[in-house]
């Protein structure tokens, strides 16, 4: 072969390498800004997921230290009050002609039950209860669905539905003992993100590898995208959530406004005179309704907020309306 011919299809190969070279170099660079830009877009979201859920823990808490100290102040010492009082009439035909209903015997034989078992829970102060009941009481409320306890013993899981609620585990910081799925599976149950995306990029300086880790770089920023779309979802299922914690604690805290002074009217009466017979229908028509105030008071205590697959329970909203009405 002539040496003209040589040295041509040498410069010819040399630049082709060289365009390589460079083809491999802009792909490396492609792909490294779309993974800097899928990490980026993912981590935004991710951070706004965390900010919400940190927002709903805080509420979820707040209201678990109220439902724990209505318990204690409230419904405790009513019970105790009210079962002092001697003839109660439960068909009282005064307050029946007055438009009111007779006492409800069933209503005050769950109330009864429901002080005595929290009896066993407040005793211990509210440090004994734990991240874990304090959320079953937010999230349920009611010694039913916190673990078996007495007085100072740390209550440090959850028992019935809440044991298996990993949103309720999620919003909790992954704090509860019996947590489930744990925060993944809650942030799965919310808006199905488990983990990042994985960024498939080398360092591997070969042509045929940049074209892949570019090629690979695009599907990063798919998956980013999508997890984002996905978190933006759990933020706004995160956030009805918390809203409905800060509106069972409202009106939690609005109903005890009321029912404080009428426990204190109900102790000073009882103190004077505690058989019912003996009542005046005023002090009669009061008794009636500081018990209705307090039954009331317990099934808000008691009504779920999240149901066992981690959604808002419809019932709940329903008996927060037909309240504020």
């Amino acid at each position: 072969m002539p040496l003209p011919l040589i040295i041509g299809i040498a410069v010819i190969a040399g630049g082709w390498g060289v365009k390589k070279g460079v083809d491999a170099k802009d792909d490396f660079d492609t792909a490294k800004s779309l993974n800097a830009e899928a990490q980026s877009v993912y981590e935004a979201a991710k951070s706004k997921l965390e900010k919400e859920r940190h927002q709903t823990q805080s509420t979820m808490e707040r209201l678990g230290k109220r439902k724990f100290n209505i318990y204690k102040a409230q419904i405790i010492p009513f019970v105790d009050a009210f079962s002092q009082i001697k003839n109660l009439d439960f068909k009282d035909k005064e307050l029946i002609e007055n438009g009111l209903n007779d006492f409800n015997e069933n209503q005050l034989r769950d109330l009864t039950s429901s002080a005595l078992g929290m009896k066993e829970v407040v005793g211990g102060g509210i440090a004994s209860v734990g991240a874990g009941g304090l959320a079953g009481m937010a999230a349920y409320g009611g010694v039913g669905y916190l673990g078996a306890a007495s007085t100072g013993t740390a209550i440090s899981g959850l028992s019935g539905a809440a044991a298996t609620n990993a949103t309720l585990a999620w919003l909790g910081g992954g704090s509860l003992a019996s947590g489930g799925m744990g925060m993944a599976g809650g942030a799965a149950v919310l808006g199905g993100i488990v983990a990042g995306p994985v960024l498939a990029i080398g360092g591997m300086m070969l042509a045929s590898k940049a074209a892949e880790a570019k090629h690979d770089a695009y599907g990063n920023l798919e998956k980013s995208e999508l997890g984002a779309e996905e978190m933006k979802t759990a933020v706004i299922a995160t956030r009805g959530i918390k809203t409905r914690f800060v509106e069972v604690n409202a009106l939690l805290r609005s109903l005890g406004r009321v029912f404080t002074p009428q426990l204190d009217n109900l102790v000073t009466l009882i103190s004077t005179e505690n058989d019912y017979s003996k009542f005046t229908g005023q002090q009669k028509e009061d008794v009636y309704q500081i018990f209705q105030l307090a039954i009331t008071i317990k099934n808000i205590l008691e009504a779920p907020i999240l149901t066992q697959k981690g959604e808002l329970n419809k019932t709940t909203g329903k008996l927060l309306t037909s309240t504020k009405s």
